[in-house]
């Protein structure tokens, strides 16, 4: 696992680790500061000559980096410190953010996480009323990076994704959806088509549509504290960069030994409550029920509604109209025959996008504390299934570079004390969930020691946006409504694009079906290949 936010900080009572690694990693440690700490530690005589030593040498200059350039094409990630919205939005708006994934060079991190990125918004397109267009676009270019001694690093780089956004991205262009082209406005514009060759002359429809009728909002909006990926285009000059000090996951033989308790009286996969196989048992959290709390409120994780006739129409309402309901109900998992004890989710502005995790109880402590072994998920798409008679999602298979993300978010809400990895050699790499989705992994289970922390008091959602992210008066978003029904029916709504649209789908289908076929036949014959 690589990522400059899953550093082993030292064992709680160390004291020179904290301070040695914030220094080497985000220079935000001063060496007056440095040498004080060494001269307590020094009378207290909890501390070896090695921290005092360390302060010394950072006087010199820090070794350069093996790695000279980042190849164009490498992403890495960052969060938004301004909103950006295409209702408002002007071009040439500077767009500041923060880096919290470094890029990688070889198997090297290249930038500590925090540092600035500044970046412009080249283009934006707004849905308006819309008369002109039905879709909302924006394009964002990042152009420099601030490193921790204040120097700019020009660099080339556009959007690849935004993490779990209903948004896709094109050639670095961020593209909103289409608001009629949703199961609701599928479905909405064919109704009205049933009756007669002339849809317009009943009234009943037209009145049922301008009623009822609820579109998602068309225009895109990225309030601050929205995840983005970047990859350059073109290579950085990166050779004069200080080397960053190697993560190490390493924990004490008496951890350890905990750790392995736990894990010997627990199973490595979850199952369904029919007994099916499910999801991978990848991650193992110490710290109390107020620390887990915490921790994953103060990351903007959110805990997940019961099931019930409510949140179930709750969650059709969301799949016809392609919106968000942050906390929709997580299903039941078992693990070693005990459901779990609590669920945390994380989601954007998109039903069929979200991360959920199941924690479980453990009897065994580790480090004296409660321990919790958890299953950690990134859904990537939502169906409701006949076969299982229930809403369903699909899921990434990368499950290991999804812990990661998890991990980071935690750690950049001060929540993380270390972060440990523990082997688990006899697990299976390849596997299947209860659904049919592959799931990969490198067997290992990810240790995560808790500290208290608090979570930030401002949030920006749709609720309380910093800029415009919409018309502000109803009557004219419901005028917009009207439009955009119209153009559909007038543009989609018939039978020569029903049929196009229907040869379109089964293309995409085949080929995927394709792909999928071409993937498992791989993925065969590498495990054939290893055994």
């Amino acid at each position: 696992m690589s990522s400059v936010t899953l550093k082993k900080y030292g064992k709680a009572g160390t004291t020179w680790g904290n301070p040695v690694l914030h220094f080497f990693v985000n220079g935000d440690v001063s060496l007056q500061r440095c040498m004080a700490s060494a001269r307590r530690a020094l009378r207290r005589g909890s501390c070896s000559c090695l921290f005092a030593l360390f302060c010394i040498l950072a006087i010199h200059p820090r070794p350069t980096t093996a790695c000279d350039e980042i190849p164009a094409g490498t992403s890495f990630w960052i969060r938004l410190l301004d909103p950006i919205a295409s209702y408002s939005s002007k071009p040439g708006t500077t767009i500041r953010a923060s880096l919290i994934q470094s890029p990688i060079c070889g198997a090297a991190l290249i930038f500590p996480v925090g540092l600035e990125m500044d970046g412009k918004i080249l283009s934006v397109r707004r849905v308006g009323l819309g008369f002109k267009h039905d879709t909302a676009t924006i394009e964002v270019r990042f152009d420099r990076i601030v490193n921790s001694n204040g120097d700019i690093i020009p660099i080339a780089a556009q959007v690849v994704e935004i993490d779990n956004a209903r948004e896709s991205v094109r050639n670095g262009v961020i593209h909103g959806i289409r608001a009629t082209d949703t199961p609701q406005g599928r479905i909405t514009s064919r109704l009205i088509h049933l009756p007669t060759w002339n849809p317009y002359s009943d009234w009943g429809l037209i009145a049922y549509r301008s009623i009822f009728t609820r579109l998602p909002e068309p225009e895109i909006y990225l309030p601050p504290g929205t995840d983005l990926r970047l990859q350059f285009n073109a290579a950085l000059d990166v050779a004069s960069e200080p080397e960053l000090p190697e993560s190490t996951f390493q924990m004490d033989e008496y951890e350890r030994a905990d750790v392995e308790s736990v894990v010997a009286d627990s199973s490595e996969r979850t199952t369904t409550s029919h007994g099916k196989d499910a999801d991978i048992v990848n991650l193992l959290f110490v710290g109390s029920p107020e620390q887990v709390h915490q921790a994953f409120t103060a990351a903007g994780w959110q805990p997940s509604d019961p099931n019930s006739t409510h949140a179930f129409m709750r969650q059709f309402e969301a799949f016809l109209t392609l919106s968000n309901y942050p906390t929709a109900p997580i299903s039941k998992q078992l693990l070693d025959g005990q459901p779990q004890d609590l669920t945390w989710q994380k989601s954007f502005d998109s039903y069929q996008k979200r991360e959920h995790l199941r924690l479980w109880s453990q009897p065994v402590a580790v480090n004296g504390q409660q321990a919790w072994l958890g299953a950690y998920t990134r859904e990537t798409g939502a169906a409701l299934s006949i076969k299982y008679h229930k809403f369903i999602h699909h899921i990434d298979p990368d499950v290991d570079q999804g812990v990661v993300m998890m991990v980071r978010d935690l750690t950049l809400a001060g929540c993380v004390q270390s972060v440990g990895r523990f082997p688990r050699s006899q697990m299976l790499r390849h596997v299947m969930n209860s659904t049919g989705d592959e799931l990969d992994t490198d067997g290992v289970l990810d240790v995560v020691q808790l500290q208290s922390c608090a979570r930030s008091t401002v949030e920006y959602t749709l609720k309380n946006p910093l800029i415009p992210i919409h018309p502000s008066r109803k009557i004219t978003r419901y005028i917009r409504t009207e439009v955009l029904l119209y153009k559909s029916d007038v543009i989609r709504g018939n039978v020569v694009y029903g049929a196009f649209d229907l040869i379109r789908m089964g293309v995409v289908f085949l080929r995927h079906h394709r792909e999928d076929s071409a993937n498992a036949a791989n993925k065969r014959l590498a495990m054939a290949h290893e055994s």
